[in-house]
């Protein structure tokens, strides 16, 4: 009976002691930070999609954007992160033939954007954290061909990057705030550009960019 209730006493410190191990190395790595924020700037390219042979960009008007930042970290100070902000907004279009140029909004949409980059945090003495961070993936334009008789452009989905930085607050181990100031490009419409070297003139394929910024406050949430 005693060898019993020895085995069974083993069996639960053992446990006990794999969970505290798999705490240790798998606890304290994860963040999530819900955030709310601004998103501003950007302008489509449309020349020769719009109806309208005088308009030759879509702007998209700035406004409040929302989303959430996963980071698993991987050293002290890197860390794995995934970001998604969604930003409600209005497309408008301008005229620009007339004096002065007119801007009349559209159409309304929801730009998605879904990065997967990295996070250095400086480790400081403080609970401020200075931190730089970037991503790569995509982003979704909502809405932006529900009229092809007014304006088509043939996409919903392009690729888009983003690059930053800001500032962290811990209050405690477990929770903080996240200021995060970004750049966020996302290609748009095709553009042809000529290049001439040694002699030679070639023709090239690239694409126009919306180019937003970001200003977004957050609250952390370590696990």
């Amino acid at each position: 009976m005693f060898l019993r209730k020895l085995l069974v006493l083993v069996f639960i410190l053992s446990c006990g002691a794999t969970c505290a191990m798999a705490q240790d190395t798998y606890a304290d790595k994860f963040e999530v930070t819900p955030f709310g924020g601004s998103k501003f700037g950007g302008k489509i390219n449309v020349a020769g999609y719009d109806a309208n042979q005088y308009v030759e960009n879509l702007y998209i008007k700035s406004s409040i954007d929302y989303g959430v930042i996963a980071d698993y970290s991987i050293w002290d100070s890197f860390a794995v992160e995934f970001m998604m902000v969604r930003q409600p907004t209005t497309y408008s279009e301008q005229n620009y033939i007339t004096t002065p140029p007119t801007t009349t909004p559209i159409i309304n949409g929801t730009l998605s954007t879904y990065t997967f980059g990295g996070a250095y945090t400086f480790r400081t003495s403080s609970n401020i954290r200075p931190f730089v961070a970037g991503g790569v993936g995509w982003t979704n334009f909502g809405n932006i061909n529900s009229d092809p008789g007014e304006l088509y452009l043939g996409f919903n989905n392009k690729v888009a990057f983003n690059l930053g930085g800001g500032v962290k607050y811990y209050f405690s181990k477990y929770l903080g705030l996240r200021f995060d100031l970004r750049w966020m490009a996302s290609h748009t419409t095709p553009n042809e550009s000529e290049s001439c070297e040694y002699g030679y003139c070639g023709t090239y394929s690239g694409s126009y960019k919306a180019n937003q910024g970001e200003a977004n406050l957050g609250l952390i949430l370590h696990f």
